[in-house]
């Protein structure tokens, strides 16, 4: 029987590196994860492991390295020196082997790519959704993974490298973070019943609201956060006995006379409906959706593509309806 080029042991061999590279990174993004929670509780549920498994990758990692990277407080965990000089490189780190893992598999046949796009429930309602189509049937050697959660959860996710770039509100976005491309600004309205006075208004004033009963979006919500800061500047805090994630069960229950609500213009000109009227607020309060990413990563020539693809393509279909 001849002897396979690889029977010296070389290609065992690397194969069993790569594996345990695989290994090691899967370290780092645990430990990111513990790092930028700071509770080893929340960092396993992010990771869908358990506490002791996740406990147990930290020992080994310190281990490894030789030093101590946590040191307990009294609500968790949180970096030693150590910890934040290896933080540092880390975060650098993963990114840098994910990018390069994606990169070569060009060198593969009939290779696919895979681009991880996380977003704001909100695509259909401001046609991002037929941007992501067209870009598909454009490019179907590329993989969209698509995940929809609310801004914070987004925001986890790139911190974690989960999603390499994601479509969001870039209002209050911390840029020592993130980088962010605005595509389309829109403004918040009050929403209410046809048949309530503030219907009748072609602008209403905050300070005229304090009195009423809101239902809005969850607190996670960037809208909301946004009203309620607007508020704050005119001395109230809402009455809001009714928070939900999605938007259209607030306009039914808007419908339905039970409060007035507030959320971007375009969520409610897409809901189909002549018994609500939105009023847009005397001093305006715009929020901006665009692109978001790691500050300190280049992204990828995929995401790159594709965020440039649907730009444009926004753009263009936006000057068409205004024809």
């Amino acid at each position: 029987m001849s002897k396979l080029p690889w029977n010296d042991g070389t290609y065992v061999d690397s194969v069993v590196r790569a594996k345990e590279a695989a290994v090691d990174f899967r370290k780092l993004e645990a430990f990111l994860t513990v790092a930028n929670t700071g509770k080893f509780v929340t960092a396993a549920e992010k990771l869908f492991i358990s506490q002791s498994s996740l406990s147990k990758q930290m020992s080994q990692l310190e281990r490894e390295l030789g030093v101590k990277l946590f040191k307990k407080t009294r609500n968790g965990v949180e970096l030693t020196q150590a910890g934040h000089d290896f933080y540092s490189y880390a975060r650098k780190a993963v990114p840098d082997y994910q990018h390069e893992v994606s990169r070569l598999k060009m060198y593969k046949q009939n290779a696919t790519y895979t681009l991880t796009v996380g977003a704001l429930p909100l695509c259909e309602e401001y046609g991002f959704a037929d941007s992501f189509s067209s870009y598909w049937v454009r490019n179907t050697s590329v993989q969209i993974q698509f995940v929809e959660r609310n801004q914070d959860d987004l925001l986890d996710k790139l911190k974690r490298h989960k999603v390499e770039i994601a479509l969001a509100r870039t209002d209050f976005i911390d840029e020592s973070w993130f980088s962010f491309k605005p595509i389309v600004e829109d403004q918040l309205v009050l929403v209410c019943s046809t048949s309530s006075r503030w219907a009748r208004h072609k602008t209403v004033s905050l300070c005229d609201l304090k009195d009423e009963q809101f239902i809005l979006l969850e607190g996670q919500s960037e809208c909301t956060r946004m009203f309620l800061r607007a508020c704050e500047t005119y001395g109230f805090h809402p009455n809001v006995p009714l928070n939900h994630s999605r938007h259209r069960m607030l306009l039914k229950a808007v419908q339905r006379r039970m409060g007035v609500s507030v959320m971007s213009s375009k969520l409610v000109s897409t809901y189909n409906a002549d018994d609500i009227a939105s009023v847009p607020f005397e001093q305006p309060i715009i929020s901006t959706i665009g692109f978001i990413w790691l500050r300190d990563e280049q992204p990828s020539k995929i995401a790159q593509g594709f965020m440039d693809f649907v730009c444009r393509d926004f753009a263009n279909k936006h000057l068409e309806n205004a024809e």
